[in-house]
């Protein structure tokens, strides 16, 4: 077959395909438009982030005026939604704080201050850094909240200076006793110091082991073993601990509990310790010849009025067996109430028949209410004085 013969072939095929690819040209439906829906922006990574922080964050511009702010920041200082290109001053208006952050500005370096935010009763850490942007210079302020932090440290001068306090009387006293034997005084002297040193080594030994009690229950290292006591059987044997104490002053120790009463669940050494430290303190504040008297019984909380000392009201619900001490001392003046659980305070030493640690109170406090329980005063002065605690029926 030659090339003539063939090209009719050829021919016929490319008008065909020329056709069908016309045809598909020209009919092919034309695609119908979809609609957009529009898409709102994404907020900028950096804002979100900054809003998360707890941290208060400012940008402020060379003259003071606030340029961006996070969330913190409002919350910290209380700024009002709308407070871009406001002067700092104007916003938290405070002449410290303005002053501040405008030598910051001035000198283009970094600065660290505290803070008193009195308003609030809060102490704000504000620290201060230097930004450079192209040929623009900003100044970023930092807020930071530490009134905890303030507290605690507040709180842990306060602890070094009263253990100083209570630590300096007894070991200038061991001092001169020791310089006193050293000179080989009479035989009868010599004797009476030595009884004294030994006072003495006892006050020592029961403020170090009070304080080591009182950071070991505030720090919850103590595991409570707790089971059910008969709660006469806790009062005879605290009875049993303090008489010789209550003896060498005449002081009359009783209980009115009827043997009826549902047991307790506690842990009964536990509940020894508050005993005892009730009791020592009852017979500091109680003269030659008083009366203290230990009751106890049952009660539902909430409970009717008829019941004294009454419970606080905030008192949790259910069955507790309610325990009063009561002693016919001196009394509490009423300003003083609210105050004798706290560490280390004393109503009034001159009126304590001896020296206490101040914290058998507070030791006391932390034991009850780790069973559950609440311990509070009332107390008349020149008449007595009534510590009531609660304990969890078993």
């Amino acid at each position: 077959m030659d090339l003539f013969s063939i090209l009719p072939w050829v021919v016929a095929f490319c008008a065909i395909g020329g056709a069908w690819w016309w045809v598909r040209r020209h009919t092919r439906p034309t695609p119908t438009p979809v609609a957009t829906v529009p898409v709102a922006p994404l907020p900028s990574i950096s804002d979100y982030v900054l809003d998360q922080v707890d941290v208060g964050i400012l940008l402020l511009n060379i003259n003071g005026d606030v340029v961006s702010f996070n969330r913190a920041a409002t919350d910290l200082l209380e700024l009002p939604p709308h407070a871009n290109g406001t002067s700092l001053m104007s916003l938290v208006r405070d002449h410290q704080f303005d002053e501040f952050v405008r030598h910051s500005i001035a000198h283009r370096e970094r600065n660290e201050m505290r803070y008193a935010q009195r308003s609030l009763g809060r102490t704000l850490q504000i620290s201060t850094c230097p930004l450079s942007q192209e040929t623009n210079d900003y100044t970023m302020v930092m807020v930071r909240d530490i009134t905890h932090i303030s507290q605690l440290e507040r709180a842990r001068r306060d602890m070094v200076a009263s253990v100083s306090h209570e630590l300096r009387t007894p070991l200038a006293s061991l001092k001169l006793l020791s310089e006193t034997i050293i000179t080989n005084p009479p035989p009868e002297i010599a004797h009476r110091m030595a009884r004294r040193i030994s006072e003495e080594v006892d006050t020592l030994t029961r403020l170090v082991n009070d304080l080591h009690d009182l950071s070991r229950i505030e720090a919850g290292r103590i595991a409570l073993q707790m089971s059910p006591h008969a709660p006469l059987r806790l009062i005879e044997r605290a009875i049993e601990r303090i008489q010789p104490q209550a003896d060498s002053t005449h002081i009359t120790v009783s209980h009115t509990v009827n043997d009826d009463l549902p047991a307790v669940l506690v842990d009964a050494g536990r509940v020894d310790q508050v005993f005892l430290n009730l009791l020592h303190n009852a017979v500091k504040f109680t003269p030659d010849h008083g009366s203290i008297t230990i009751h106890a019984q049952h009660i539902t909380f909430p409970c009717d009025s008829s019941i004294t000392p009454r419970p606080p009201v905030d008192h949790a619900t259910g069955e507790w067996v309610l325990f009063c001490v009561s002693d016919t001392g001196v009394g509490i003046e009423k300003e003083h109430l609210d105050r004798v659980f706290e560490r280390f305070y004393k109503v009034d030493q001159a009126r304590t028949r001896g020296s206490g640690t101040g914290l058998g109170l507070a030791i006391a406090r932390h034991l009850v209410e780790g069973h559950g329980g609440r311990i509070w005063v009332v107390s008349t002065v020149g008449q007595g004085t009534t510590f009531a605690f609660t304990l969890p029926t078993a």
